[in-house]
């Protein structure tokens, strides 16, 4: 078995201090996600749940070593990951997502935050060894294993993750040529010569410390079984993804906040998960950071029609995947690149959207109610952004910030805007229906 390799470059920048990816503030960035239940979690069972979780995904048994200048991933075998018990709810859950982890210690542990009615378990994983759908994926494994220690019948260890694979970026360089990364980035170049106006943004009104209460902040938008059946079929009868009817509506909520008048052009962010792209293509399951991006730049009008805004995103959507800008971008993001091409791979969204896709409902144990599924990756100095993600049937739409740049009052309107837009692409699919 590898017990060591070195760190890909895409990786050492999540690893790096003030590195970026593109728009987005990427060094030592903690990803937390979990599930918040009513009732009591067992800490032996799940720190028990905890090992066998590292014990089937090398990278979370791994640690960050640097020797001679040269970072590397070292596995260690005997490793636990570290389960911290603590009193607390909401309050406590933001002062957790606020706080930057120590990784020296390892890149993989948990939290245990017990309240008087509800219980969450936080997984904290290092954003350089993961990305979002392999951490949701995670999550399901812990409750598989979770409810089956809970009924005796322990599961066996995984072995399809045993391997420290490479980085994505080395992966990548199997499928996509350098000459395929020089082509696209003297079309780059030559867009960036001849581009007209840049996408608007939202104003920066933070004022540059943030709340002291917790700089990061989100606005959840959480919608009831029928209502996510409602948008999927919106989606639907339009011939377009749920994403990007949703990237319409996010574009439309954002639009409402621009004091200028008639059509402006905005641009969505979209962070794009690379497994399909690459040969074999890895499951969700094998814990990596396989996450790059791309962005659909939009012209929207005041009181723009979301439906009609997700078919402009739709179709701006398959064309960057059908060039297969993301793998693209991914490649050439390593490279030192001249100024205007540097500029334009990191134009700044007006929104991101992070979407994770329809996700099973976990397998609970009796004496445990689900209440929802949390996730949380902000870093300060990071754009506004959406994570969206359906445990179930139920969609939840987390719109969030960094304080110091924008302020509640105004990231609260967006997100009263979007939930808005989705009561209206929901009437608009009832009128057809």
């Amino acid at each position: 078995m590898t017990v060591q390799r070195p760190l890909s470059p895409f990786e050492s920048r999540y690893f790096a201090a003030d590195a970026w990816l593109g728009s987005v503030p990427v060094g030592g960035m903690p990803l937390f996600v979990g599930t918040t239940v009513r009732g009591a979690v067992d800490a032996r069972i799940l720190r028990r749940v905890l090992r066998e979780l590292a014990a089937s995904h090398v990278l979370l048994r791994s640690r960050v070593v640097t020797d001679g200048g040269v970072a590397r991933f070292e596995v260690d075998e005997d490793w636990a990951p570290p389960l911290e018990e603590r009193t607390g709810e909401v309050d406590e859950y933001w002062e957790l997502v606020n706080r930057r982890p120590r990784w020296d210690g390892g890149l993989f542990g948990a939290v245990l935050l017990r309240g008087p009615v509800q219980t969450r378990i936080v997984l904290v994983i290092h954003h350089g060894i993961s990305d979002g759908r392999s951490a949701f994926a995670l999550v399901d494994e812990m409750w598989r294993r979770y409810s089956a220690h809970v009924a005796g019948s322990p599961l066996p260890l995984g072995d399809s993750d045993r391997e420290l694979v490479g980085g994505v970026d080395e992966l990548l360089a199997r499928v996509v040529s350098e000459a395929e990364v020089d082509g696209f980035l003297a079309q780059v170049r030559a867009e960036a010569a001849s581009s007209g106006q840049p996408p608007q943004r939202l104003p920066v009104d933070g004022d540059g410390a943030g709340d002291p209460g917790g700089r990061l902040a989100l606005r959840r938008i959480e919608l009831s079984a029928r209502q996510t059946a409602e948008v999927v079929d919106a989606a639907r009868a339009q011939g377009i993804s749920v994403n990007s009817l949703l990237a319409g509506a996010a574009l439309a909520a954002v639009r409402a906040q621009l004091p200028v008048a008639g059509p402006v052009p905005l641009m969505c962010g979209h962070a794009v998960d690379l497994r399909p792209a690459l040969s074999p293509r890895l499951p969700a399951s094998t814990v990596l950071n396989c996450a790059s991006g791309t962005g659909t730049p939009v012209v929207v009008d005041s009181d723009a029609d979301p439906l009609a805004l997700g078919v402009l995103v739709d179709q701006a959507m398959r064309f960057m995947l059908d060039t297969g800008f993301p793998a693209l971008f991914m490649r050439a993001s390593q490279r030192v690149l001249d100024t205007p091409v540097a500029a334009a791979l990191s134009a700044t969204p007006a929104i991101a959207l992070s979407n994770m896709g329809r996700l099973p409902a976990h397998p609970l144990p009796a004496g445990l109610g689900f209440v929802r599924d949390e996730v949380f990756a902000m870093t300060a100095g990071m754009p506004p952004k959406m994570t969206v993600f359906t445990v179930g049937d139920r969609l939840t739409v987390q719109v969030e910030y960094d304080t110091a740049e924008h302020s509640h009052q105004q990231m609260g309107r967006v997100a009263e805007a979007m939930s808005d837009q989705l009561a209206r692409v929901r009437r608009a699919a009832a009128v057809r229906a």
